[in-house]
């Protein structure tokens, strides 16, 4: 026979599931008789003959015992209607994330005439599904939402031993506690809070008279893709939560601000609301205290010191979902309407399309956080002028801003770039030993372009560096500690990557906490004009030659390309037909070959819906960089002034 043991220590979203198949000699694998002969000696409290019981079997009997469970009771409590909806609605989250796995499992359950469990952290069932003739013997032993399945209800069973663990475990027949319940065989797994490691409930899989061997490594595995899935509503939620925090969030901007989300963990706590504890003598970790957290959770404030007033909490919803709350202590100034300005950094940043008018707003309000950083966004649309301009428009402007690209070096090589060595810790170490990027950013922010591309064993050093702002030099056991803002950016689906196990769930949960995506460049035509320019004016200046004009019909043809290589191909493709150029225009036979229009298009009016209006957004920027000087855009544009005054009559613009 084979047993199934837990592996020790907590899971994190995108490990493997701790379980462990044991092969064991025939002192573990007795028979169901022996089983029952240990669980009657037990009764009579008498020691096990030899090793009839597994270990975890007779220590779970012992609990049951101590807890005044009678041996003989048939089924589990079952809570009222009324108290189960109301623990469903607290749970709500936990439920409809798991039902549809639970859902896609039906089939498989039918088949093998067993049923799938849904309970929270106390062991109250809160969702069955499977076999329908296994579900009517369910109700004999309170297997339906609300009934209670802790072991110091019903004893040894797949739910409650599970939770009493804390790690998946399998109950076969004879190992439960309670007589009635012996012909049952369950298996049960953990599910945990991806964000803190805490059981929120448990999977459980049972049956009667099934073959059961592969129920304990199926409720293991999807108990994991429920946390999975946990996480990933939880990033969605948390993501949300901050962008519409910052809408009432602006009227406390420079007081005391601590967010929180829908369970109460803290998301967000600003130095002023730090102060505000300090004066009272309170640590900084009282906003992750847990009567904080059920004070949210439940409303209840009455754990809480007599000076915290509830009338500071307010939530924050989005469509009638609570997404958490934000705390404004009493030293936050006066209400303003005033939307905040932006820094002069995030107005250099080129473009003023709508997705870049938001992009750049929410860069704003993520600047004066001191959380985590991650920027979103294919290749080449300006991550890293992103992380430049948050960084410079935050509290930490003067400090340095040190990138590093984790794609660029082997895993030695980003290990000793990113944390240092010391003297003699390799072959070809600098004598006296070098700092790392950790320490050269130390009051800074340190930019992790790239971060998708980061080996799994340094993600782990990385993990540990945030949450205890400590680093060790390679070859030192010497502990320096560094304050950084971090800010990592990546092309990569990380929650992808994390379910493919190439990334690590907890760090990723730790970077993701604000997020920013950078649009594409196909997402902001209006800016391609504009950047156009921007970058025919640096071409210029760096080389020290002329600027050069675009004809309208080469803007109208960067207008109308799809830029899979986003910003960085434009100013590649501006800088190639600038230099390459025989005259001060720039003109279509200048276009690369894959911009090029047909032949058949090189007129003056450029056919397609696509094209006429990348020819009037070149026109309206024209016109716009020209201050309105009709004989200027003209100009630009390369076109004569009465061509220009044509279109402008056709395309309705206003100058």
């Amino acid at each position: 026979m084979v047993v199934s043991k837990p592996v020790a220590g907590l899971l994190w979203p995108g490990e493997s599931v701790g379980v462990i198949e044991v092969s064991s000699g025939a002192s573990e694998t007795s028979d169901l008789a022996t089983v029952m002969a240990a669980w009657e000696r037990m009764l009579e409290g008498l020691p096990p003959a030899g090793k009839d019981v597994r270990s975890l079997i007779y220590q779970s009997w012992h609990r049951s015992l101590s807890s005044g469970v009678s041996p003989d009771r048939a089924a589990a409590q079952v809570i009222d209607e009324e108290a189960l909806e109301g623990l469903q609605r607290r749970r709500t989250i936990l439920i409809e994330v798991a039902r549809p796995i639970m859902a896609q499992a039906r089939d498989m359950l039918d088949q093998t005439g067993t049923v799938m469990a849904l309970t929270d952290a106390d062991g109250t069932v809160l969702w069955v599904e499977g076999d329908e003739r296994t579900l009517e013997q369910g109700k004999e032993i309170g297997l339906v939402p609300g009934g209670r399945f802790d072991e110091a209800m019903i004893g040894t069973n797949g739910i409650g031993t599970a939770l009493a663990i804390g790690a998946p475990v399998q109950i076969r027949a004879y190992e439960h506690f309670c007589g009635p319940v012996k012909m049952w065989t369950c298996s049960g797994a953990p599910i945990r809070d991806p964000a803190d490691g805490q059981i929120l409930g448990v999977l459980d899989i049972s049956g009667v008279e099934a073959n059961h061997s592969h129920c304990l490594a199926l409720a293991a595995a999807e108990a994991h893709r429920i946390e999975l899935s946990l996480a990933r509503a939880d990033a969605e939620r948390h993501s949300r939560l901050l962008s519409s925090a910052f809408g009432p969030m602006k009227r406390w901007m420079d007081g005391g601000v601590v967010i929180f989300d829908h369970s109460g963990r803290v998301v967000h706590a600003n130095r002023h609301a730090n102060r505000f504890l300090t004066e009272r003598g309170l640590p900084e970790t009282f906003w992750q205290s847990p009567s904080i957290r059920i004070a949210l959770r439940d409303n209840e404030f009455a754990g809480l010191p007599d000076w915290f007033d509830r009338n500071w909490i307010e939530p924050i919803s989005e469509g009638g979902e609570v997404l958490g709350a934000v705390l404004a202590v009493p030293s936050a100034p006066a209400p303003s309407n005033q939307q905040p300005l932006l820094s002069d950094a995030l107005r250099a940043v080129v473009g003023d399309s709508p997705a870049m008018a938001a992009t750049k707003a929410k860069a704003q309000q993520l600047a004066r956080l001191n959380t985590p950083v991650l920027l979103l966004g294919p290749t080449g649309v300006g991550k890293e002028v992103f992380a430049r301009a948050i960084h410079e428009s935050g509290v930490a402007a003067g400090a340095p801003l040190v990138p590093v690209n984790c794609g660029a070096f082997t895993r030695e090589l980003l290990a000793s770039e990113l944390f240092g060595y010391a003297d003699g810790a390799f072959t070809g170490a600098r004598r006296g030993g070098a700092m790392g990027k950790f320490e050269a950013a130390n009051g800074g922010t340190l930019f992790l372009d790239e971060i998708g591309e980061m080996p799994l064993d340094l993600q782990a050093y990385l993990l540990r560096v945030i949450e205890d702002g400590v680093i060790y030099r390679i070859g030192e056991n010497k502990p320096r500690r560094v304050a950084v803002r971090l800010i990592a950016a990546t092309n990569r689906d990380l929650l992808r990557e994390v379910e493919e196990k190439r990334f690590r769930g907890d760090l990723y949960y730790r970077l993701a906490v604000a997020q920013l995506r950078i649009p594409s460049l196909a997402e902001r035509r209006e800016d391609i004009p504009l950047l156009a320019e921007h970058f025919v004016d640096a071409f210029a200046e760096r080389q020290g030659q002329p600027r050069k004009i675009i004809a309208g019909a080469v803007m109208a043809a960067l207008a109308g390309h799809d830029w899979p290589g986003n910003v960085r191909e434009l100013r590649n493709v501006i800088e190639i037909m600038c230099a390459l150029a025989p005259r001060d225009r720039v003109e279509l036979s200048d276009l690369p070959a894959t911009l090029a229009p047909p032949p058949s298009s090189l007129k003056t009016e450029v056919a397609g819906d696509g094209l006429n209006r990348a020819e009037e957004a070149a026109i309206r920027e024209a016109i716009r960089a020209a201050g309105g000087n009709l004989t200027q855009a003209a100009r630009r544009l390369g076109v004569a002034k009465s061509t220009l005054y044509q279109k402008i009559r056709r395309y309705g613009i206003e100058h």
